[in-house]
């Protein structure tokens, strides 16, 4: 049953390779559980009690509410498939309350930081170095996120209009506009890249690592930390750093929530709204600090 969802999820809803192994591993763990502490190798027998029950062991070990919240929608939606396929009549993983979630502001990097960091000389920059730096600055110019830029082609690139097509979640595509400056770092990138491998095969991607083949997660998170960790103290440094920074000096800026929910690719309004918390947080630290009677 696990293989038959996890074929479903991957091939008719397009859900991400991390996604994929995340539930499998939930799956995995909730049926093991059941093996040891209910004798039950069968999920159509499967009742609330039962899930709870693991919830709470795993609560019991520390797991936090966000890892909790998302056992609990492996679980469900795995449940939804068995209904699917009309091999059960409800989900047994429904109305189970769980701890609620603390709201976490996302992390990102100043705009001044920013404006001082991107002034560099590429005059003499070999391949490597100017790769990484239009990995940073894509990121940043964009918001897309990292395997929509492991994922692009030259041929994503407008550079008469200004805009790079990307395939999001669930395979939606977008167009996400970029400036002049962006446009001349990739044009320099392009001439760089193409001398660095004259006479060798590369990988048709427009990235690429030093041996042109294409880029994976790590590689991409390590070019990135490296990049904030030279400007920065904060302590995330992943890839999606860069995109809650678009975001989050797009709204600062006057963009409006509506067209950040577009350019970052999110399915509904809702997901955007947390860029509304860190924008009245400056609000409020410009209050204190201006007003006379704060």
């Amino acid at each position: 049953m696990i293989e038959d969802y996890l074929r479903y999820i991957s091939k008719e809803k397009r859900y991400s390779a991390h996604t994929l192994t995340a539930y499998k591993k939930d799956l995995e763990s909730f049926s093991l559980y059941l093996k040891e502490n209910y004798d039950c190798a069968d999920f159509t027998l499967v009742k609330q009690q039962m899930i709870r029950s693991w919830l709470a062991n795993l609560a019991s070990q520390q797991y936090s509410a966000s890892s909790l919240h998302r056992k609990k929608t492996s679980l469900s939606s795995f449940f939804r498939f068995l209904i699917y396929k009309g091999i059960i009549l409800s989900n047994p993983a429904r109305n189970i309350p769980l701890p609620k979630m603390k709201d976490r502001l996302p992390s990102f990097l100043d705009e001044q930081v920013m404006q001082e960091n991107m002034v560099c000389d590429t005059s003499e920059m070999e391949f490597p170095d100017f790769r990484d730096l239009v990995i940073f600055e894509t990121l940043y110019a964009c918001g897309m996120r990292r395997s929509e830029l492991i994922n692009l082609k030259d041929s994503d690139i407008d550079f008469g209009r200004n805009l790079i097509k990307v395939i999001g979640k669930r395979n939606k595509e977008r167009l996400i506009p970029f400036g002049n400056k962006l446009q001349n770092l990739m044009s320099d990138y392009i001439i760089i890249r193409d001398s660095f491998f004259e006479g060798f095969p590369f990988d048709s991607y427009f990235l690429v690592t030093n041996a042109g083949k294409m880029m994976y997660p790590n590689f991409v998170y390590r070019k990135v930390h490296l990049m904030i960790d030279k400007i920065s103290t904060l302590k995330k440094k992943s890839p999606h750093i860069m995109r809650h920074t678009f975001a989050t000096h797009m709204l600062n800026n006057g963009a409006d929530l509506s067209a950040i929910k577009e350019l970052l690719g999110h399915a509904n309004l809702s997901a955007t709204q947390i860029y509304t918390h860190t924008n009245i947080k400056k609000l409020q630290e410009i209050y204190s600090k201006a007003h006379p009677k704060s």
